[in-house]
């Protein structure tokens, strides 16, 4: 009798290794419960005794470098999601993304805990900058690079889709914009001038350099750009600060020149512009670098190309993010926030469970 129940313990015991392991993979609950011949509700017990969700005033301290996003969980709602910023570990994922729920959770550590905090990094929500202000007095609010770059790719692209429409669509100027877009987004001294390629658009022999010198010669304006968003670019990629800070304040005095210009021109002729200010007004790059210039923003656009800083991304946090939405879409959505919150802890820190004990004690 002893060694029937022995028998049944370790085959109970490798069936539940067996689900855990499944559970790491991108494989539904009700799968993984076919495959082991055994009920959903089974997967879901397994699920609660391999992660337990403590409460955070157990924990004693945060990390010292944080990286906030948002991510869209059950029920197609946005949540919080913040994860260690080193280790990328999870730290918290709450089931909304409001201010209050934000604050009330990390309001649970002391005000000396909330003090080591020294790095956040977020993306140019505004919210986020404003909430860790709040919550962590010795931080440093980081914008993460990616998403500056890619902000000001995406205004550069307004433009040239601008330019490119004042073309005739069958005409070699509007192919030059159109099927040749990412050549323009490239470093040019890594463009290609030495070898020339048939261009079926064209129709005729190109380098990669030439395409873009000869599109850049319809607009100076469009030229203009192009040398601003590349010398950015170069700035924040090389950890540059000097240079993104001369760039970046240069331009905000231009701006308020600019400004007091329109306020000067509507207190004497009223709100009909000339049409020079007015293409200032829709240009989106000019948008987009006075959104980096905020009196708010600059300083935290200036530690993405900081050296101190340059280890800190959002890169992690936004792999993370993948993970969740592929489990999300694998299991045509997950209505029990709970059990999808545990089985992203599980996939996200089942090392941390091999180091410690059998079960996972995280933040809820």
């Amino acid at each position: 009798m002893l060694i029937w129940l022995l028998s049944m313990l370790k085959k109970t015991n490798q069936v539940t290794q067996k689900i855990i392991s499944e559970l790491l993979t991108l494989t539904t609950m009700k799968d993984i419960a076919n495959h082991n011949n055994v009920s959903p509700s089974t997967i879901v017990n397994v699920l609660n005794e391999s992660v337990t969700l403590s409460s955070f005033t157990l924990h004693d301290s945060l990390p010292e470098h944080l990286c906030f996003d948002e991510v869209r969980t059950n029920d197609n709602q946005l949540s919080f999601i913040c994860i260690d910023a080193v280790k990328h570990t999870l730290v918290a994922l709450l089931p909304g993304k409001s201010s209050y729920d934000t604050e009330k959770f990390f309001n649970g550590f002391s005000l000396a805990q909330r003090a080591r905090v020294k790095t956040v990094t977020t993306d140019l929500n505004a919210y986020y900058s404003s909430v860790a202000e709040r919550l962590f007095p010795n931080t440093e609010i980081i914008i993460d690079c990616f998403h500056i770059i890619k902000m000001i790719n995406q205004a550069f692209n307004h433009e040239r889709v601008k330019k490119m429409k004042l073309f005739a669509k069958p005409s070699v100027e509007y192919n030059l914009f159109k099927c040749h877009w990412h050549l323009f987004l490239l470093d040019p001294a890594k463009l290609d001038n030495e070898h020339p390629h048939y261009r079926r658009q064209l129709k005729c022999s190109m380098t990669d350099a030439q395409i873009v010198s000869e599109a850049l010669e319809l607009s100076e304006e469009l030229l203009l750009s192009h040398n601003v968003i590349h010398k950015l670019h170069r700035a924040i990629i090389c950890n540059d600060v000097l240079t993104l800070a001369r760039c970046l304040r240069a331009f905000k005095q231009s701006f308020k020149q600019v400004s007091v210009q329109k306020a000067q021109w509507t207190k004497k002729h009223g709100g009909a512009y000339p049409k020079n200010i007015k293409n200032i007004d829709n240009n989106h790059l000019i948008q987009t670098l006075n959104t980096l210039t905020t009196d708010k923003n600059l300083a935290h656009v200036l530690n993405a190309a900081n050296p101190k800083f340059a280890k800190y991304s959002n890169g992690p946090i936004e792999g993370i993010n993948r993970k969740i939405k592929l489990l999300r879409r694998l299991n045509f959505g997950m209505p029990n926030f709970i059990n999808m919150k545990k089985r992203i802890i599980l996939w996200l820190n089942f090392k941390l469970k091999k180091k410690n004990s059998k079960k996972i004690a995280l933040i809820s």
